[in-house]
């Protein structure tokens, strides 16, 4: 059996190198945008000063201005802005369609290479077609009815609705011009981290369901999956606790899939910046303890022989699973739509009517 316990131990070792270099070409995308969002800041700002040279600074002092003349300043400075909006929009426009498709590849091919170079036989490697994948991205399969495209695009109405905020205040004079310039790049700035969440969001969210594909497709010689969260103290609780879960009892291959969707606090990604991803049990191998990459209290890198995050939590002085999901606050793990009943609901499988279903556990639906 020494030689099955090491395959597991190396496939383990290929998913860590695997998502470092996913996680360097997230950072390399994210950076493509900074010049985009200082473009539009520039002139953003640059057209605020117009509107306060034009309407404010020689207005008549006994001026009051009205509702109806504040509008139509609002709706000249949308004028002057929106070929710039557009011309962010043309740059988040590969986020939502072609970069997040080929993350999905990128999890699929890698997680077939990956069985391959561990199991040492040969894998199936998902018949994935563009067109089919981009018919996911466009679906609103997920729980608040959004599509990934709709996720980031979120960050340009930002902008939108800030800039109208901004000019009404400046025009109404209830906000100076150096006040107003200030707002305005602060909100263009939070756009601008906005769109970096969410952007990385959705490339963990992509690259664990390529993930899941790919494992669906060699169930010959997968038993399950679990969830594989990073040892540090930036770590979520309900992340903690599911990675120590899952090993214990790992999810069904198609789990968190548009087929057989997560439950909240289960789910990659589980929150904004979720750093998860899922790990293969390759068949008769059970799960290799092994050194695992993590950063002590002080933040500085160590490997640790921890099987679980309360083992390290122990190690390093953290506090347990069970202490983090009690002080931490459940909600940030739902989604629109969804309940903190949600969060404890139990579910199973069952074959209904030649299809396999997900029920809530003890629901008897043949009677």
């Amino acid at each position: 059996m020494a030689w099955i316990s090491e395959a597991q131990k190396h496939y383990e070792e290929y998913v860590d190198y695997y998502t470092s270099l996913l996680e360097d070409y997230v950072d390399d995308h994210i950076l493509e945008l900074a010049p985009a969002y200082g473009q539009l800041q520039e002139a953003a700002v640059g057209y605020l000063e117009e509107v306060a040279k034009k309407y404010v600074n020689e207005q008549n002092p006994d001026f009051i201005p009205t509702r109806r003349w504040a509008k139509k300043i609002q709706e000249e400075y949308l004028t002057k802005i929106i070929p710039e909006l557009n011309l962010l929009n043309a740059k988040l426009q590969p986020f939502a369609t072609s970069v997040i498709c080929g993350t999905v590849f990128y999890g699929a091919n890698t997680t077939a290479y990956i069985l391959e170079q561990a199991a040492k036989c040969a894998v199936t490697v998902p018949n994935l077609m563009a067109s089919g994948v981009l018919g996911i991205i466009a679906n609103p399969w997920l729980p608040d009815k959004k599509t990934y495209s709709d996720r980031i695009r979120t960050s340009v109405s930002l902008v939108a609705s800030k800039s109208e905020e901004v000019v009404k205040e400046l025009v109404t004079k209830k906000m100076q011009y150096s006040d107003a310039a200030k707002k305005l790049s602060q909100g263009i700035q939070e756009s601008y981290y906005n769109a970096s969440r969410i952007i990385r969001t959705e490339m963990t969210r992509a690259n664990a369901l390529g993930t899941s594909y790919s494992l669906m497709e060699n169930a010959d010689i997968v038993d399950g999956k679990y969830r594989d969260a990073t040892f540090d103290s930036k770590t979520s609780a309900y992340c903690a606790a599911d990675a120590d879960y899952s090993k214990r009892n790992p999810y069904d291959l198609d789990y968190d899939t548009p087929t057989n969707p997560g439950l909240p606090g289960r789910r990659i990604p589980n929150h904004p910046h979720c750093r998860c991803r899922w790990v293969a049990i390759l068949s008769g191998l059970g799960i290799k303890n092994r050194q695992k990459a993590a950063l002590d209290k002080y933040g500085d890198l160590y490997y640790t022989k921890a099987a679980s995050y309360d083992d390290y939590a122990k190690e390093v002085g953290l506090p347990s699973v069970k202490d983090m999901v009690n002080a931490d606050n459940p909600k940030k793990y739902l989604r629109p739509g969804e309940t903190l009943a949600d969060l404890n609901r139990q579910v199973v499988r069952k074959r209904f009517n030649g299809q396999i279903i997900t029920v809530p556990l003890g629901l008897d639906i043949h009677n």
